[in-house]
């Protein structure tokens, strides 16, 4: 009787062990699947931000190699900035060319830092004096713009009005002021700041730079936001060079000067691009061809495309 009650404590005993050995291979089998489920999702993320990292780059091969064809053997600085992957690509782009109205950008860009730190205000009022002219790097007087049919010694004009007329119309005094009164006569901090910019200590400010520092600096402005960046939407050359072919928002500051002919933008594409074209002796039209062209290698499309940007990209492989 002893014996069979034993032998039936034992039973019991390795049925409960062999059930415990069963349960735990099952958990651990679970938990082995888990595992590789995780890992295999790791995988494909994995795989899917390679597959985009390695998309942009192509794209950006593919625009420099479109640039390059078209541009031959002209005298062209040209970058390009991803907005989105900060990936990039220049042709000619640490050459320096005389940039006129482009280089109005670092007082742009320092006018609106010091609107965004509150150290001056949209209505701060400033006089003009034709001494504001002789600054480092001034435009000429006269020139572009509105304010020389209207000013005279001693007369105010505030902040907003001189930052719109500089972006908007290229106004030569507008900036000439702006360099006088906001950035330190071109001088001091503000060639500091523009100088860590561009990653080029400016010993004297002058109108003198790259298409690399120009589209650096136009990044700069799209960075600060504010109301330069709108104004730069909105301007008397929107319908020619950079903007012209273009079916999206472009925010550009364009200078010419004899055979000197440039543009620098933001393209507001689905993925947006910072652009700068610099020639010397490009026309508008050669500038316009070449926006479209490397448009039409930067865009990608999906359901949210417009019509006109997908119409764009038939004429271009047309083309």
């Amino acid at each position: 009787m002893k014996k069979k009650k034993l032998t039936s404590i034992l039973s019991g005993a390795i049925m409960v062990l062999l059930m415990s050995t069963v349960v735990g291979f099952n958990v651990r089998e679970r938990n082995f699947e888990q595992k590789e489920l995780v890992l295999a999702q790791k995988t494909i993320l994995s795989d899917s931000s390679l597959n985009n990292v390695s998309k942009q780059v192509d794209r950006i091969e593919s625009a420099k190699q479109t640039a390059k064809g078209y541009i031959g053997s002209k005298d062209v600085g040209v970058y390009c900035i991803d907005l989105n992957s900060g990936k990039s690509f220049g042709i000619n782009e640490n050459k320096i060319y005389y940039s006129a109205s482009t280089g109005k950008l670092p007082g742009i860009l320092y006018t609106q830092k010091k609107l965004n730190e509150g150290t001056i205000s949209a209505d701060t009022q400033f006089k003009y004096h034709d001494y504001v002219n002789d600054i480092s790097g001034a435009m000429i007087r006269g020139g572009t713009g509105k304010l020389q049919n209207n000013i005279y010694d001693g007369k105010s004009v505030s902040v907003v009005t001189l930052l719109k007329y500089t972006c908007s119309y290229s106004d030569n005094l507008a900036s000439n002021m702006l360099g006088y009164y906001v950035c330190d006569k071109n001088n001091g901090t503000f060639k500091s700041y523009i100088s860590n910019i561009i990653s080029r200590n400016i010993v004297k400010f002058s109108k003198e730079f790259s298409a690399k520092e120009t589209a650096l600096l136009m990044k700069s402005v799209y960075n600060q936001g504010g109301q330069s960046i709108k104004n730069l939407q909105n301007t008397n050359w929107d319908k020619v060079k950079i903007p012209k072919y273009l079916p999206v928002k472009v925010a550009h500051k364009i200078g010419i000067n004899g055979a000197y002919n440039h543009d620098v933008a933001v393209v507001y594409a689905n993925n947006p691009y910072v652009i700068s074209i610099m020639t010397n002796g490009g026309s508008d039209e050669f500038i316009a061809q070449l926006s479209k062209k490397i448009y039409g290698e930067f865009i990608t499309f999906n359901s949210d495309s417009s019509e006109d940007e997908m119409e764009l990209k038939t004429s271009l492989n047309r083309n």
